[in-house]
């Protein structure tokens, strides 16, 4: 039953059985009802033509001989052939005639005229008795009940047969039907499964039942979809390989500088640039991470309320050390800003805008992290900031150094592999958010405005 077109074709047998039950109930009952009143009206008639055609004197007839059909000649009266009839005079209860199926007594034994269901030897009959009007003679037909089904159950054998030939020649035609309108859903299926394993082109719609054209196209999206996604994998793949190689090139190359060193200047320069490579190559580990950890679990199932702010300070004190070292300043207004989400996706939000303002800045660069809640009822929205006042993004750029892999220029260089934004992206999409870019600080820089659902209150 798990098969379409064996569903169909039960479904439609089961219609169609159910049709034709009602239709031969109805048609039975008819053809009884019919049959009674055709019955009764039969031996009425008999009754009335045979008292009409005995002569007047039938009651000093003697009892004459019968005539007799040849030995080989049988009675054959269809449904009929077993009705009987006697004609009996009233006064003296004698019997004048009688057919050969009649009993040998009467089938009216009190003589009423009218119709009567009677017992005759254990056997029932539908009998009626017609007398003439002076009340000398009277004429009973009858026939036996079992001659009556015996027709119905004959009717009823050809009615079965008839119809389960004309069932089994629909249910043919149905099968072939529905075998001819599902080809085409069949050679997509053979198209499928003998396609490669990345092969993702779109599956052909043409000629396709207007039933499945949804499901095909929806099909077709998701593996357009699917192929833009092993496209950026592939981007990604490419990229992160040439920057995890050239970082290692580099610290390969500064540590065998470090090992040759000839004075102790030269090995301070070395192990500076060798520290530098490191903290690259650690950054671009922890994005190569954070990237598979949000693609996989988006809005993980673990989330629940979180206070941005409380985010906000840990990531803030994480980069301290690192901003004092490299003369830069951090400043944190955080305000109680409760959302529903991973404390992890969030983190990992706060630490790339906050890394990529420290990392876009010169020394003495200001980042200010900033966290509020708005609205009120159920339009309340949770807001984070995270502005700076160094060197800027060009217009240009603004909106699409979100997208992955896209790095914008930096003064004479670019930075960075393209992931930290993007990744900003993903999280604030996977929580429902909103985020737009601006200026920063002072009427410079860069900033960044992150509006989240606020958790309802528990």
């Amino acid at each position: 039953m798990r098969a379409l077109r064996t569903r169909l074709l039960v479904a439609l047998a089961a219609v169609l059985l159910a049709a034709w039950g009602g239709w031969f109930t109805i048609q039975y009952l008819d053809m009884t009802a019919r049959q009674g009143g055709e019955v009764d009206d039969m031996l009425r008639n008999i009754a009335e033509q045979m008292l009409q055609s005995l002569p007047t004197d039938i009651m000093s007839a003697g009892q004459q001989q019968r005539f007799e059909l040849d030995g080989g000649t049988t009675l054959s009266g269809g449904k009929f052939e077993m009705l009987g009839f006697q004609v009996w005079e009233l006064a003296t209860g004698r019997q004048l005639l009688s057919s050969r199926p009649a009993p040998a007594h009467t089938m009216v034994p009190d003589f009423v005229d009218g119709f009567a269901d009677v017992i005759i030897a254990g056997t029932p009959w539908r009998v009626f008795a017609l007398s003439d009007d002076h009340a000398l003679v009277q004429v009973q037909t009858g026939v036996p009940q079992s001659a009556l089904r015996a027709a119905q159950l004959l009717w009823l054998k050809a009615s079965l047969i008839t119809a389960l030939s004309l069932l089994i020649g629909i249910g043919i035609a149905i099968w072939l039907v529905i075998h001819w309108s599902l080809r085409p859903v069949q050679r997509v299926s053979e198209s499928l499964a003998t396609r490669t394993t990345l092969d993702l082109t779109p599956l052909p719609e043409r000629g396709l039942p207007d039933e499945f054209m949804p499901l095909v196209c929806a099909f077709n999206q998701l593996m357009g979809r699917l192929d833009q996604a092993l496209q950026h994998e592939r981007e990604f793949l490419g990229e992160a390989a040439h920057e995890l190689r050239t970082p290692l090139a580099a610290l390969l190359a500064q540590a065998q500088v470090l090992q040759h060193a000839g004075n102790r200047d030269e090995a301070r320069e070395a192990l500076d640039h060798l520290i530098v490579g490191i903290e690259r190559t650690s950054r671009l580990a922890q994005q190569l991470l954070d990237s598979a950890r949000v693609d996989a679990y988006g809005a993980s199932s673990r989330a629940g309320n979180v206070d941005l702010a409380l985010v906000v300070s840990m990531v803030a004190d994480e980069f301290e050390l690192l901003a004092q070292r490299d003369g830069r300043l951090i400043e944190v207004a955080g305000e109680h800003a409760p959302v529903h989400g991973d404390i992890d996706d969030l983190g990992i939000m706060v630490r790339n805008l906050l890394d990529n303002a420290l990392r876009h800045g010169d020394s003495g660069t200001r980042v200010r992290l900033e966290t509020r809640l708005e609205g009120v009822g159920t339009m309340r929205m949770a807001t984070l900031i995270v502005a700076d006042n160094g060197t800027g993004i060009p217009d240009g750029d603004r909106e699409r150094v979100f997208e992955r892999f896209y790095r914008a220029e930096n003064g004479h260089r670019r930075s960075g592999v393209g992931m930290g934004l993007s990744l900003v992206e993903r999280v604030v999409a996977s929580h429902k958010g909103h985020l737009r870019c601006g200026i920063g600080l002072d009427g410079r820089g860069f900033g960044v405005e992150i509006r989240l659902p606020a958790a309802i209150a528990g």
